[in-house]
């Protein structure tokens, strides 16, 4: 291709992802948002500029590479504009982003093309570690690194007692809250891993086995850190371990263990040699996919820049047309529920300021009562009505919408409970115990999407996704029945969802529970 055309194409590509820029300009804004709010994440303003280094490494194979433009850049920006309008209508941010950055290599490949786009293929999908991901991790994370910390604990014999995310010891009390589960150490060192691997060494399995070493490492090393905090508590009777310098130590244990991490890999680094050797083989192995049909000639291969331009642009003007008239159909959301009057020896529902009531917000409309039974003993219900998604601004399924407010209660034990109904069919809840401002309460918690009940967020997501596409639902709710969790607390439960078992069954749908 000769030198003018691959100046149009550079001022081409600049042109689209300003477009792509602009038009998503709030999606990428969530993600610089949580660079700056999240240390876990703050590697990513480095992602950039070390993905624009990897390709200035590569400038002489790119200037001996021929580029023309390609209809499945067009095709590739379909997909991750429709990925983008269901993540953005089911609330996925984290889905979101990704098709946003996903939207860059496909820009490339539709400007520039397949061989072009093949050469570039790690800077472009190293792009992809901007995205803040990895949240849904820390519940497991957490359990590792308090695991790892007991075991420590008692392996040098210091007295250790643990509940759930709470570790006792005699000189005082710890929890591994959600900042100390290491998700910082695992999304660096996996960072850094597959980066290390790439420039160091040149088959697939040592850069399999490097990114495995940096990831696994220092999710352990958490676990160890945990225990050297603790013991340092112990050993200084709590003058040094809880306070902040038990930060300061976290990050320099990390750089000390990313440190060893290079010192070890360099021993088995591939010399240039391996490298020219392996680019040249894979190069020798390489089958370049063709053009799909009608897009031969040099006037409609060109055309494909235009059209993932459009694409581009055509995805948030859809998605703001749909959610404005799906706020227009839910004006009046509150008919769509109720709470049926209490019978079987219940009584209610009443209003009191002091219920208990989950941690969610941003309903379009709520129903809250409280039931008393004959014997004794109350129960607390909770619905709240959302839009499908985020179709009507604010979502079901986001990181503040829980059950517990507190640490601990967010991750609370949970169980999954069927219910026999007397109609033959089954009520299949999540059961979750957790305290709320000093009490424990008992809580029975599932979903409904248009008329189908769900347990599982994850579950939630692809019923909306589904929803999106076929317009098969307008809104969705959460369900709450709460009790004080003394001995008697499952059976009450049980007693008032059986006395009130067609209501409850439908959702409190006003349809089943207005006689």
């Amino acid at each position: 291709m000769t030198g003018p055309d691959r100046r149009l194409l550079s001022a081409l590509l600049a042109i689209v992802l300003a477009c792509i820029g602009w038009q998503y300009r709030d999606t990428f804004t969530t993600i610089v948002q949580k660079w700056e709010s999240d240390a876990s994440f703050s590697h990513g303003v480095l992602i950039l500029p070390v993905s624009l280094w990897l390709v200035w490494l590569k400038r002489r194979d790119l200037a001996a590479t021929p580029a023309a433009p390609s209809w499945w850049g067009a095709l590739a920006m379909i997909g991750c504009v429709a990925l983008w309008l269901v993540a953005r209508g089911t609330g996925v941010l984290v889905l979101e982003q990704f098709a946003a950055v996903l939207m860059i290599p496909a820009a490339v490949l539709a400007v520039f093309g397949l061989r072009v786009t093949t050469l570039l293929a790690f800077p472009l999908a190293f792009l992809l570690f901007a995205v803040p991901f990895g949240r849904g991790l820390v519940p497991g994370l957490m359990q590792v690194s308090a695991d790892i910390g007991t075991w420590g604990l008692k392996l040098t014999g210091i007295p250790v007692f643990r509940s759930h995310m709470h570790i006792s010891i005699p000189a005082g009390e710890f929890e591994v809250a959600r900042a100390c589960s290491g998700l910082n150490y695992f999304v660096t060192g996996l960072v850094l891993g597959v980066l290390y691997a790439y420039l160091s060494y040149a088959g697939w399995r040592k850069r399999l086995l490097c990114v495995l070493a940096f990831v696994v490492t220092p999710v352990l090393m958490n676990g160890v850190r945990i225990y050297v905090i603790v013991l340092i508590s112990h050993l200084t009777d709590m003058r040094f371990g809880p306070g902040t310098e038990h930060i300061i130590f976290g990050r320099s244990f990390f750089i000390v263990i990313m440190f060893a991490m290079f010192w070890i890999g360099r021993r088995w680094r591939d010399s240039a040699e391996a490298f020219a050797q392996s680019s040249g083989s894979e190069a020798g192995g390489q089958v370049t996919p063709q053009e799909p049909r009608g897009a031969a000639s040099r006037v409609s291969a060109w055309a494909a820049v235009p059209a993932a331009a459009v694409v581009a642009l055509a995805g948030p003007i859809y998605f703001a047309s749909f959610a404005a008239d799906a706020r227009s159909e839910l004006a009046d959301a509150g008919p769509i529920v109720v709470l049926p009057a209490g019978s079987g020896g219940w009584a209610g529902p009443s209003t009191d300021p002091q219920a208990w009531r989950p941690h969610f917000s941003g309903a379009l409309a709520e129903r809250q009562g409280s039931y008393l039974a004959a014997e004794g003993g109350r129960v607390d219900v909770y619905v709240g009505i959302y839009g499908v998604g985020t179709t009507t601004g604010a979502e079901m399924i986001s990181f503040g919408n829980r059950v517990f407010s507190s640490e601990s209660g967010s991750l609370a034990r949970s169980t999954k409970v069927r219910l026999p109904m007397p109609d033959g069919a089954e009520l299949v809840v999540r059961q979750l115990e957790g305290r709320t401002v000093g009490d424990e309460q008992l809580v029975w918690k599932w979903y409904v999407v248009g008329d189908r009940p769900l347990l599982s967020p994850y579950a939630v997501k692809a019923w909306e996704a589904a929803a999106l596409v076929s317009r098969g639902a307008a809104t969705e709710r959460v369900i709450t029945i709460g009790t004080a969790a003394d001995p008697g607390a499952r059976k009450r439960l049980e007693a008032f969802v059986l006395a009130h078992a067609d209501c409850v069954h439908a959702g409190f749908s006003a349809r089943a529970c207005v006689e």
